[in-house]
C-alpha cells in the first residue's frame, strides 16, 4: 500500500464518520480527555480479589485487584 497523505486519510475518516474535517478538528481537549479517562465509582470484594468498578462516559469498565491493593481513582480507556 502506497503512502497517504493526512489529507486524504481525514477525508476517508470524514467518509467513514459522516463528520467533516472541521468537525473533527474542532472537539474541545477537555472533552477528548473525558471520554479516554474513567473515574472509580465503586468497588466490592470477592474472596482474595477486588473488583473495581469505572465510569467512563456512557459505559462501566472493571478491573481485578488483590483485597491488600487500593483500586486507582482514574484509569485511561
Amino acid at each position: 500500500m502506497g503512502s497517504m497523505t493526512l489529507t486524504a486519510m481525514m477525508l476517508l475518516a470524514a467518509l467513514a464518520t459522516g463528520e467533516t474535517e472541521k468537525e473533527m478538528s474542532s472537539k474541545p481537549a477537555y472533552e477528548q480527555y473525558a471520554q479516554a479517562t474513567c473515574s472509580l465509582s465503586n468497588q466490592q470484594r470477592s474472596g482474595a480479589r477486588k473488583i473495581c468498578y469505572y465510569t467512563c462516559g456512557d459505559t462501566v469498565r472493571t478491573m481485578v485487584v488483590p483485597v491488600g491493593r487500593t483500586c486507582p481513582f482514574t484509569i485511561r480507556r
